[in-house]
């Protein structure tokens, strides 16, 4: 298959979006996310941390997703090392530490529809440094 100029372009407009989320959301900004998602926004987080699972929209993501994960996680140290897509398919490799200091690793695929987010699925290498979290007793 051959990439034509119209697909590189989209495919860096798609990650241009994508690293907007993550520069405004680690600096506590989630307004950019808000007008970055499509309502049947759905998250899929590994089910080995506290605030796993699926969600369905955004308000649920921002509701029961990001202040846990806020309290887990030393945003100060979070980086995006690496954004690539292949056409709406986003992937992004973080690395941090967590409130603890244990370094992380994620991968997370974004996958867009008309220029929005449509789908997060969130993976990562050793979920361990979370079992003893602030919020691994919330459910």
């Amino acid at each position: 298959m051959t990439t034509t100029g119209s697909d590189v372009i989209r495919e860096q407009r798609n990650c241009e979006l994508v690293r907007k989320v993550y520069e405004a959301f680690l600096a506590g900004d989630d307004s950019v996310f808000k007008g970055a998602v499509r309502e049947d926004f759905e998250a899929h987080i590994a089910p080995a941390v506290p605030w796993g699972g699926d969600h369905r929209g955004p308000e649920a993501f921002l509701a029961n997703v990001v202040p846990k994960l806020a309290a887990a996680l030393d945003f100060v140290s979070m980086c995006v090392t690496s954004i690539s897509a292949d056409g709406d398919d986003v992937i992004a490799l973080v690395t941090g530490r967590s409130v603890g200091g244990d370094e992380l690793w994620l991968a997370e695929d974004w996958t867009l529809c008309d220029g929005k987010i449509r789908r997060l699925r969130v993976f990562y290498y050793d979920a361990r440094p979370f079992e003893s979290s602030p919020t691994a007793a919330v459910s």
